[in-house]
């Protein structure tokens, strides 16, 4: 008996072993289904439309995720000048990637997140605004949107995934009756390396240290030279006046000099005249001089004839 009891519960525990696979296939199946989508569908409960230039979305929740050019108003992508959202609560990945032409999108009163790369490349637009719903911009979506410089946040402060805004230089706007946190938005600030500005819905700035540093430079003596302007202009009115009588005083001068030149040489002329004639009679006065002296002392010295002889 107690075999028999030992047999059938090895049996059971053998079925249980081989029918759990089963349902693990089951599962598996269910999960990896394909979404079928009906044409001018784009979720389970939205639904586009495109009509002169303008793409419509309507109904309730999520967008669907594309790959890369594979949304299905794609064959449209050049023509898309506007997007118009109503009741989307989550923009599918790659939903406009690329649509250079879209330059405005309507996001709706219901939009909570922006999917990975919705909007990246976008360089039409320039300025969006984004409902008190909103919470999430997702990876990369909008990454490398070169014209995209305002962005109006009319709730609380949002996520921001990884690359969101790269390559992307913007001013972020929030309310400023429901201003977000100072130090949250340096820190944000600091992360994107000034290429995102925080402002309030006003136009202040949220972080007051940039008055702080400008007030030294109010406070510099740069106004000193200012002081001594005055005085840089008298000489600017001087030179006319005081030029004009040194040019005078020097040419008379010059003048005077050349007549007192002029006479000095008559004078030396007339020296150099006159002295030739003092030194000629001097100079005959001597010679004369010396022929006396030379017939003085023959005389003197000549012997005296016979009486020498004889004695």
């Amino acid at each position: 008996m107690k075999k028999l009891i030992s047999l059938l519960l090895c049996l059971c525990l053998m079925g249980a072993f081989f029918v759990t696979p089963v349902w693990a296939d089951e599962d598996t199946e269910t999960e990896t289904e394909p979404v079928v989508r009906q044409p001018g569908q784009c979720g389970e409960d939205l639904y586009w439309s495109f009509a002169g230039g303008t793409l419509t979305v309507t109904g309730s929740g999520k967008m669907d995720d594309f790959e890369e050019g594979a949304a299905p108003w794609a064959a449209h992508k050049s023509e898309i000048k506007s997007v118009v959202l109503q009741g989307v609560t989550y923009i599918g990945a790659n939903a406009f990637r690329n649509y250079d032409a879209l330059t405005s999108v309507d996001f709706g009163s219901k939009l909570y997140e922006v999917g990975p790369n919705a909007f990246r490349s976008c360089d039409g637009l320039t300025s969006i605004s984004l409902p008190a719903s909103f919470k999430v911009f997702g990876e990369s979506s909008f990454m490398s949107c070169p014209n995209l410089k305002q962005i109006h946040c009319a709730g609380r402060f949002p996520s921001f995934r990884q690359n969101s805004m790269w390559d992307t230089y913007a001013t972020i706007y929030y309310p400023a009756e429901k201003p977000w946190s100072a130090s949250t938005i340096q820190e944000l600030e600091d992360a994107f390396k000034g290429r995102i500005e925080f402002l309030t819905s006003d136009g202040k700035d949220p972080i007051p240290n940039e008055p702080e540093e400008t007030q030294p430079v109010e406070t510099e003596p740069v106004t000193e030279p200012e002081q001594t302007e005055p005085v840089t202009e008298e000489p600017t009115t001087q030179p006319a006046d005081v030029m004009d009588t040194p040019t005078e005083s020097v040419s008379e001068t010059q003048e005077d000099i050349r007549k007192e030149e002029a006479e000095d040489a008559e004078e030396d002329e007339e020296e150099e005249e006159d002295e030739p004639s003092y030194g000629l009679w001097i100079g005959l006065t001597i010679v004369a001089a010396i022929l006396v002296g030379c017939l003085l002392g023959k005389m003197l010295m000549k012997p005296k004839g016979k009486y020498s002889g004889r004695r």
